[in-house]
């Protein structure tokens, strides 16, 4: 009941509240992994994206066409966000 709260109040900003709250609760399950290789040519590659005040983790989901709300939409910082796609995404 009071994720459907959640969901009407934050559902006229843009933001899938409902597809966040399923992912926290079933877990970050990642659909894709990626190299450490790939994950380091896109990080060489973040500094433009930076410029144009994309957060780490936007970057990252853009880039490799992953979705994960909970890095998308995350304000972490840079290194909280590196040390999550490390351990859900990079092989």
């Amino acid at each position: 009941m009071d994720s459907d709260c959640l969901v009407d109040i934050t559902r006229p900003s843009g933001i899938d509240m409902e597809h966040i709250l399923e992912q926290l609760e079933r877990g970050s399950q990642p659909d894709r992994h990626i190299t450490h290789e790939q994950y380091r040519s896109w990080q060489r590659g973040y500094i433009f994206d930076g410029m144009r005040d994309l957060r780490y983790g936007q970057s990252f989901c853009n880039h490799f066409g992953i979705t994960d709300n909970i890095l998308f939409y995350n304000v972490l910082t840079q290194t909280d966000a590196d040390r999550y796609i490390r351990e859900t995404y990079v092989r």
